[in-house]
C-alpha cells in the first residue's frame, strides 16, 4: 500500500500511528483518533464506552473475559431486579383481569373502537399498565447494542477465550461449517445461539400469563428468529444474553410464586 503526503510548508512534520484500535491507547494520543472507533450511534456510544471500561476494570482482577461476562451478567440482573419484580407484578395483574377483558371483547366484538376505549378504561380502573411487563426487556436493548459494538470493534476482546469450544469471544463459536449458506443464518453452526434459544423458550413457558394462540406463535417465531440472527453474532454477546436469560429463569422460579394476583 502506498500513500503520498504533500507538506504545505518546508520542514513540516507528519506523525503516523500504526497499531491496534485500543481505545485507551489512541485516546491518550490526544489527536482525535478515538473518533475512528465504532461505538454505535450517538445514544449508544456512552453506554458502549462504559461497558468497555467496566469489562476492562473487572479483567484486572479476573484474567478470563468469559468469567468477567458471567459477573457482568449478575451485576446487570441485580441492577434491574426492582424493575423485573415490578414487571412480574404487572404480569400477574394483567392475568387477574383477563376474564374482564374477555367479557369486553365479547360485548364489543363488532366495534373495535369501543373495545379499545373500554379496555383502556379497565386498565386505568385497576391500575394496570399493559406495557409494564416489557420494561426490563426494553431497558436492556441499548445494553445489547452496546455489547455488540464492544465485541465487534475493540481489540481488547479479540481472541479472548472462555472455556471448552469458545476460543474467541469476539467471533461466533462455530463448531461446524455447512457446505452451503442460508439467508440470515449463514454457513455455519454455532452452539451458544442454540442454547440461548432454549433459554428463551423456557423463559416464555414459565411466564404466568396465559397467552393466546397468536401470542404463542409470535413468541416461538421470535425465538427461532433470534437463533437465526444471533448465529453470526460474537460469542461474547451470545454468552451474555444466554446468562441473562438463565438468571431471569431463576428469578421467575423464585419470584412468580410470591406474587399474588391483584383482587
Amino acid at each position: 500500500y502506498k500513500a503520498h503526503f504533500q507538506a504545505n510548508e518546508p520542514g513540516s512534520r507528519l506523525s503516523l500511528y500504526l497499531g491496534p484500535l485500543e481505545y485507551k491507547r489512541i485516546k491518550d494520543l490526544d489527536v482525535g483518533l478515538s473518533s475512528m472507533m465504532n461505538f454505535g450511534i450517538a445514544p449508544i456510544r456512552p453506554i458502549s464506552k462504559g461497558v468497555l471500561w467496566l469489562l476492562k476494570f473487572l479483567h484486572q482482577f479476573i484474567p478470563n473475559y468469559g468469567v468477567v461476562l458471567v459477573l457482568f451478567s449478575i451485576l446487570v440482573k441485580i441492577l434491574v431486579y426492582p424493575l423485573t419484580k415490578k414487571s412480574y407484578k404487572s404480569t400477574k395483574e394483567m392475568q387477574a383481569i383477563q376474564p374482564l377483558v374477555a367479557e369486553l371483547k365479547e360485548k364489543h366484538k363488532k366495534d373495535p373502537t369501543k373495545l379499545n376505549k373500554a379496555t383502556m378504561a379497565l386498565y386505568k380502573e385497576h391500575g394496570v399498565n399493559p406495557l409494564g411487563g416489557c420494561l426490563p426487556l426494553l431497558l436492556q436493548m441499548p445494553l445489547l447494542f452496546a455489547l455488540f459494538q464492544v465485541f465487534r470493534s475493540t481489540i481488547e476482546l479479540r481472541n479472548a477465550p472462555f472455556v471448552f469450544w469458545i476460543n474467541d469471544l469476539s467471533s461466533p463459536d462455530i463448531i461446524y461449517h455447512l457446505p452451503f449458506s442460508l439467508p440470515v443464518y449463514g454457513g455455519h453452526i454455532a452452539v451458544l445461539p442454540l442454547i440461548m434459544g432454549i433459554t428463551m423458550f423456557l423463559q416464555q413457558k414459565m411466564m404466568p400469563t396465559q397467552a393466546s394462540g397468536q401470542q404463542k406463535f409470535m413468541s416461538y417465531f421470535m425465538t427461532g428468529f433470534f437463533i437465526l440472527l444471533f448465529n453470526n453474532f460474537p460469542s461474547g454477546l451470545n454468552l451474555y444474553y444466554t446468562l441473562f436469560n438463565v438468571f431471569t429463569i431463576l428469578q421467575q422460579k423464585f419470584l412468580t410464586p410470591s406474587q399474588q394476583p391483584a383482587n
